[in-house]
């Protein structure tokens, strides 16, 4: 069960601030540069993912294990490697996701 303090940091995870996208814009970038037929593919992928980063994330900084320098870090490698194509996309998610579950094991 998430503390209030989660809960906010949470929403600003999910929504960002005037300074820094949220998880929800980052997806959205990444999607409206892949190509429809693939949308729906990797759209599950990018919410699974950020279900598992969000609420590590917005722990208390004494005790998370996910902090904002791997968020930048795992946002610019998913832009980029949505750049070179839809394989290269999926092999990202899915090394972050594995990165995530090696930290949070």
């Amino acid at each position: 069960m998430l503390l209030s303090d989660e809960k906010e940091w949470l929403k600003k995870f999910y929504d960002g601030s005037m300074l820094v996208k949220g998880w929800k814009q980052r997806m959205k970038e990444i999607l409206d540069q892949t190509p429809k037929a693939q949308q729906d593919e990797i759209r599950p992928l990018l919410e699974r993912l950020g279900n598992k980063i969000g609420p590590e994330w917005a722990r208390d900084n004494r005790v998370r294990r996910i902090d904002t320098a791997m968020l930048q870090r795992w946002g610019d490698d998913l832009l980029l490697a949505q750049k070179k194509g839809k394989t290269s996309l999926i092999e990202t998610i899915y090394r972050i996701d594995r990165d995530v579950d090696h930290i949070l094991a």
